[in-house]
């Protein structure tokens, strides 16, 4: 009799057993698979060629690098050039695209998310300059930075280099995108048109054949901080941390720079850094989330461990 009673007790438990394992497996099968992260990018349809390949790199990277912690992820373009505010519109919609790399603007830094890495570690920063043949000997015999203002520049109306010039009192004629003020530089409306130096050698590679008066100008650059960030739309706050996380484990290793030296060292070597005189403006758009402070986040040729210009840095910083 009682080892009946003590069969049907284990029967019981094993039924009890049986069944909690099924609803365990149920309720683990149900559970959806991890959620895959898609970053929609904006990517112009007519743009620099290399520089869009670079941030491509850098965005995959990010993401591939963060796939253990926040497991697959897709990558989509969304092809077309837009207005700054039409883009900005967008990204806080998330609707049609997520993420994009651009120069930095106090109003985006307020209303999207930023991750505080320049993506080309400040190469943005430093200007050279597109000029007719015919200007280039007045450039050349500037030396000091009230002179260079006085000379008549070229700049977008909406880009922030105009803000950032127009702030330190450039004498500046505006054009609403870069043919029209390509035009304007070629008919002498004024002497230099200052472009990043990730921009200026493909955009006269590109077109100097059909300006044959089109030159680089070849003795002065002017330095400012214009960081060019990753913005993420705040609908997806998740894809901005990922992308983050991923960032800083490119500066950590080291992997960003040498990324950015892959990509650029053909430019480094024709911007010729060492050679030209320097001309620094303040940014006074720059907001308090700027790392002006990390210095492994900026590139620096004349930082001793750039191998790149000796030059002592009070010696690049004339007309002051």
């Amino acid at each position: 009799m009682l080892d009946k009673k003590h069969a049907q007790e284990a029967a019981m438990r094993s039924m009890k057993t049986l069944i909690c394992g099924l609803g365990l497996s149920l309720l683990l099968g149900s559970q959806p698979a991890q959620a895959e992260d898609v970053l929609i990018r904006n990517r112009p349809t007519m743009g620099v060629g290399q520089r869009l390949e670079y941030t491509d790199r850098v965005l995959a990277e990010a993401m591939r690098r963060t796939r253990h912690k926040y497991g697959p992820y897709r990558i989509e373009w969304i092809g077309g050039t837009l207005a700054r505010e039409r883009m900005l519109l967008e990204m806080l919609s998330g609707e049609q695209f997520n993420t994009t790399v651009i120069a930095s603007q106090p109003s985006w830094e307020e209303q999207l998310l930023p991750i505080w890495i320049p993506v080309d570690m400040g190469l943005s920063n430093y200007r050279i300059s597109l000029t007719h043949r015919n200007a280039q000997a007045r450039i050349a015999a500037v030396r000091k930075l009230a002179d260079l203002k006085a000379l008549p520049v070229g700049v977008g109306a909406a880009w922030s280099s105009r803000k950032i010039m127009e702030a330190n009192g450039f004498n500046l004629v505006t054009g609403e995108s870069f043919d029209p003020l390509l035009k304007m530089l070629m008919a002498g409306r004024f002497d230099y048109f200052p472009r990043g130096m990730n921009e200026v050698f493909v955009e006269f590679d590109a077109r100097s054949a059909d300006n044959p008066d089109l030159a680089i100008e070849n003795s002065m650059l002017i330095e400012f901080p214009l960081p060019t960030y990753i913005f993420v739309s705040p609908k997806t706050p998740r894809l901005h941390q990922r992308l983050r996380e991923g960032m800083e484990m490119m500066v950590a290793d080291g992997s960003l720079q040498r990324m950015l030296i892959e990509y650029h060292e053909e430019m480094i070597r024709r911007t010729n850094f060492c050679q030209r005189r320097v001309f620094r403006i303040e940014n006074p758009l720059l907001t308090p989330g700027t790392p002006l402070q990390r210095k492994e986040v900026w590139f620096n040729p004349w930082d001793p461990k750039s191998g790149l210009c000796a030059k002592p840095a009070a010696a690049r910083r004339p007309g002051k």
